[in-house]
């Protein structure tokens, strides 16, 4: 039987990451955790890219502990860099090579893209977004395999960061099924719950989402609950007090473990409306997140959207626009025998295809592991 180091600064409760351990101990697989805190740290990931002087220093020490810790663990045949992991692969290169490992590189978004083009934190032509682009391409370079998402993910890294020669693979995000565990309806009746969980950042779209409950506020039955904070924190509640939101609550944060139980009791689960090529090229965590609790998602209509997903059968999709959007939201409403049948649909492709177990199987064969050995 081989066996998987998981290695990095990666955010250890991270649902790429615990999903990922978890998918492979499944199948029986010996995972040890390489793993230094560093992004549990940082409350803005995006910002901390700036590379000041105290975070480099904090990467420098947590690289020189990645390296003694990985030395007291047993020999590792795969080594799995973990989500955020970009500026672990050089040390875990320099391990894969001195000890025969295959390296995996597991980064679920470019860093690039990401912090210069989706949220706008550098631009595109400065020294650090550059480096940003140039730690993207050597990370792909010196893997053995990168694991992305989606294919439209996969065909940005391709084309547009220059890694046509690295070997990439799908699989897809999933969720913790131990955790969101679809356990039936539990809802008023006398309402329609519409739930946005997720960060407040361009990708999510959340302003067209806060003008669609604008669009909404005479229909005295609808209610939206958003649940969230980030970069957007002003501007989003600064623009819900200008529209005088009164179907509208805001909860800044609910713990990981809560989420399930928030999704049970909304009868529409919202994904994500941005603007940006990023937001057309990923499938974020609470949609598939809804899919496991056997709750009706709508989603913005997207490439990387239909590559899992099919309008009216197991989600709905439209257009990243409120008005657009709020005609959805009436008509889901208004069929509740369609909105049932595509829950239950989601949920069966979730448990067919996107729950631990069979991410676990789609792992092993991506890392062509043979259980027999």
């Amino acid at each position: 039987m081989m066996s998987v180091c998981y290695y990095g600064t990666y955010e250890s409760q991270y649902p790429r990451n615990r999903v990922f351990i978890k998918g492979l101990k499944s199948q029986g697989i010996a995972v040890s955790e390489c793993h230094v805190p560093l992004w549990e740290l940082e409350e803005h990931k995006g910002a901390s890219f700036g590379f000041s002087i105290s975070f480099l220093v904090r990467y420098l020490i947590a690289q020189l502990r990645l390296l003694w810790k990985f030395m007291t663990l047993p020999h590792a045949d795969v080594i799995i860099i973990g989500y955020i992991g970009h500026l672990d692969v050089f040390s875990a290169w320099l391990l894969a090579k001195m000890f025969g490992a295959k390296l995996i590189f597991n980064p679920l978004v470019s860093l690039f893209d990401t912090v210069v083009s989706d949220r706008n934190f550098l631009s595109k032509t400065s020294l650090k977004g550059r480096l940003l682009l140039w730690l993207d391409q050597v990370a792909c370079k010196l893997s053995d395999i990168v694991i992305l998402d989606t294919e439209e993910h996969i065909r940005f890294f391709k084309e547009e960061l220059k890694a046509k020669d690295t070997e990439f693979r799908r699989i897809w995000v999933g969720a913790d099924d131990e955790v969101f565990k679809a356990s039936g309806l539990n809802k008023r009746d006398d309402r329609f719950d519409i739930l946005f969980i997720g960060k407040f950042i361009p990708l999510h779209g959340l302003s067209k989402v806060i003008e669609m409950a604008s669009l909404l506020k005479s229909y005295p039955d609808i209610h939206f609950t958003v649940v969230g904070t980030g970069q957007l924190h002003a501007e989003i509640h600064a623009l819900a007090q200008s529209l005088q939101l009164t179907n509208t609550r805001f909860i800044e944060h609910v713990p990981y473990e809560e989420l399930g139980e928030a999704m049970e009791t909304a009868d529409l689960v919202l994904g994500i409306f941005g603007d940006s090529d990023k937001a057309r090229r990923v499938i974020p965590n609470k949609l598939y997140q809804a899919l496991a609790m056997g709750r009706a998602v709508l989603t913005v209509d997207s490439p990387a959207a239909r590559e899992l997903l099919i309008d009216g059968e197991t989600a709905f999709l439209c257009e990243a626009d409120p008005e657009i959007m709020a005609k959805r939201v009436l008509q889901i409403k208004a069929d509740e025998k369609q909105r049932t049948t595509v829950a239950e649909n989601g949920l069966a492709l979730f448990q067919n295809q996107l729950n631990i177990d069979e991410l676990g199987k789609l792992l092993i064969t991506t890392l062509r592991l043979d259980l027999n050995e």
